[in-house]
């Protein structure tokens, strides 16, 4: 048997925000790509049950006057994460941008995958 290995480029680290990062980037208008997961999961913060929902994307890297990075010619993207509350105020600037998309799961796979995961 043979194996074959293929060099692949490094993932570009993914950083991690905070709810008040996620919104300064939404704010300042440096978000890239963004999907933004439904249902939101239950979480706890500081020991209360939250619904958090999970955020994926990039965002535009600046220098330190707040210009966009550039690397010839085109905007240089890092990867994001976070899990946020959504708040209706937050949902509804979000709704309005192109760059958004809000992503839910096939309802069939959801249902699978919720039984899937209890027979565990």
């Amino acid at each position: 048997m043979a194996v074959i290995l293929l060099a692949t480029p490094p993932a570009p680290h993914t950083e991690s925000l905070s709810q008040a990062q996620f919104s300064a980037l939404v704010q300042s208008n440096l978000l890239a790509k963004v999907r933004i997961y439904y249902p939101p999961k239950v979480a706890q913060v500081d020991g209360v049950p939250v619904m958090l929902h999970e955020v994926r994307g990039t965002f535009y890297q600046t220098d330190v006057g707040g210009q966009v990075l550039k690397a010839q010619g085109i905007p240089i993207e890092s990867p994001l994460f976070a899990r946020l509350q959504l708040t209706p105020d937050l949902e509804k600037t979000l709704a309005t941008k192109t760059n958004f998309a809000f992503v839910s799961p096939n309802p069939l796979v959801w249902k699978v995958s919720q039984l899937v995961g209890c027979s565990k």
